[in-house]
């Protein structure tokens, strides 16, 4: 009666540490998702102001008079200012992924260290309690 006992404790201390680490990991991966919602939200009022002042600038060069050269050299530099737009956004929402992942990946390792540790003491208790009983 006494080794069932203990053997129950055991496993119900693991299973109590257990669910104390998911809980905690469930809570990072929401946090990781809450940070991946704002950065896109952020990243659409980033957008939606260029857009804005891009289309101010457009409609400025739309004003006359027109020649052949003055068109051109427009459409260059929009083409310039566009090449240069994407290459910034691409670079600055490349590290805010790569942020995200690794802040997530160092938590999701952290607590699997954790829960190896917990069942590792979880085991050794288990293991002296049963040593104990024999």
């Amino acid at each position: 009666m006494e080794f069932t006992q203990k053997f129950k404790e055991a496993v119900d201390s693991l299973a109590a540490e257990t669910k104390a680490n998911a809980t905690e990991l469930k809570y990072n991966v929401e946090n990781t998702v809450k940070n991946a919602v704002s950065e896109a939200k952020e990243e659409l009022e980033l957008q939606k102001n260029h857009l804005k002042s891009t289309s101010e600038r457009i409609q400025s060069k739309l004003q006359g008079p027109f020649t052949f050269e003055k068109v051109q050299a427009d459409v260059k530099e929009e083409a310039n200012i566009l090449i240069a737009d994407l290459k910034t956004t691409f670079n600055r929402n490349a590290e805010r992924v790569k942020g995200l992942f690794n802040d997530a990946s160092a938590k999701f390792e952290s607590q699997v260290e954790e829960v190896k540790t917990e069942v590792k003491k979880a085991t050794s208790k288990a293991k002296a309690k049963v040593e104990t009983a024999g």
